[in-house]
């Protein structure tokens, strides 16, 4: 069975996707009702038999750690851009042959 490792820290979650180098990750946006705004970004990659898993919340107007900008819909909805997400990963990462992946299916929040 495999192991799942949640990283507390965007350092952490940097220096073993540097050191391990996969050959994806795979980014979600999820609800986190405990921040303000109530959005956070979940980052996964695998390797051997682990899964390394990091979770950033807002803070404001930018995630807490990595600080990517979050931004509000005309109905008031914080968001995060997809492009924000994978220039950030790419360029903290240093790869341009990573590939950054997001679900087909969205969570619809409502």
């Amino acid at each position: 069975m495999g192991k799942i490792v949640r990283l507390k820290t965007w350092s952490e979650f940097k220096e073993l996707a540097i050191n391990l180098h996969p050959k994806s990750i795979l980014y979600f946006l999820q609800r986190a009702p405990l921040s303000n705004p109530p959005v956070a970004l979940r980052l996964v990659f695998a390797s051997e038999d682990k899964q390394y898993i990091f979770i950033d919340c807002a803070d404001g107007k930018t995630l807490r750690q990595t600080k990517i900008p979050v931004f509000f819909t005309e109905k008031g909805e914080a968001c995060i851009r997809d492009e924000d997400i994978k220039q950030f990963i790419a360029a903290e990462l240093k790869r341009t042959d990573l590939l950054i992946l997001t679900p087909v299916w969205r969570m619809e929040w409502r």
